[in-house]
Parts: structure tokens; sequence; C-alpha cells
């Protein structure tokens, strides 16, 4: 992975986590992304380390997280959080049964708006890119059901926003 693409991604976890934090705390969506650019959040993740002679389970380790692309971090975050009602009205309609945005948990509502609003309002970012990233971001925490959930509605809401984009197969 590039350069670059490390930079991008970072800055999709980024924007993700501080949707989150501003559904689960009382913080704005400007200050949390403030704390972010001026490093005093992020910029570090858990990593399992293994024993290489597989004595010992694996330990946790912080690990630096790369730079963020703070254009991309900022144009998620701001966005997403300004349209968080459109955002999840789309989501709704991706989901199936009596399923809604506001049932899923926190974070994966966080995850899906974020990537929602890259698909819907980022023209020049692939949707197959998107959908990548963010069901790479979701297995990042998750190891079952949400993954595919996950996937299901990025890909479900891709093929309504650009048909063109996945007409080659």
């Amino acid at each position: 992975m590039s350069h670059s693409a490390r930079r991008r991604s970072a800055a999709r976890l980024a924007a993700v986590q501080a949707l989150y934090a501003v559904s689960v705390g009382d913080v704005r969506i400007d200050d949390v992304l403030r704390e972010v650019l001026e490093g005093r959040l992020g910029g570090e993740a858990l990593a399992d380390i293994p024993d290489p002679e597989g004595l010992f389970e694996p330990r946790e380790q912080a690990m630096p997280l790369a730079p963020v692309d703070t254009g991309l971090l900022t144009r998620l975050g701001r966005g997403a959080h300004a349209h968080l009602a459109d955002l999840d009205r789309t989501i709704d309609a991706s989901l199936s049964g009596d399923w809604s945005a506001g049932r899923l948990e926190t974070l994966v509502r966080a995850i899906l708006r974020v990537a929602v609003f890259e698909l819907v309002h980022l023209d020049d970012i692939p949707p197959r890119v998107t959908i990548t990233e963010y069901v790479d971001l979701a297995s990042a925490f998750y190891d079952g059901p949400e993954v595919r959930l996950v996937n299901a509605v990025l890909d479900r809401i891709a093929r309504e926003v650009d048909p063109d984009a996945f007409a080659a197969g």
C-alpha cells in the first residue's frame, strides 16, 4: 500500500472515530476533528504481536498509525455529520426487514455513515475502493456478521449510486 493510500485509510478510520465520538459523547464534530489534526486524539492502534514460537497468546502493542490525509478527514467527518439524516435514510432503505440505522450498533452505524457519505458525495473515489476500505475497517473491529452487513449495505448503495462502476463485472 502506498504512503498516500495509508494516509487515506487513516483518514477514514479517524472520520469513523470522530462520528462515533460525537454519537456517544457530548462533543462537537469540529472539536473532535481538531483533536485528531493536532495529534491529541488517535494516532495509535493496538496490534496483536504473535509469539514466533507459538508458546504464548499474542500480546497487544500500541503501534503508530500513518498520518491522516487531513483534507479527506475533514471532508468525511464534516460532510457525514452534516448529512446524518439523509445518510440514515439511505442506510435504512438498504437494510433488510424492520432493521434501521437506529437499531445498529453505534460503531457499525458510524462506519456506514462515513462510507455512505463517501459513496454518495465523493465522486472522485471509485466505489469499489470505498467498499473495500470500509469492509477492511469493519474487519479490524469485528469478525462476525457486522462485516458482512457493512459489505452488503455498501454494495447495494454503490450499485444504486454508480451502476456503471459495476457494469463490467
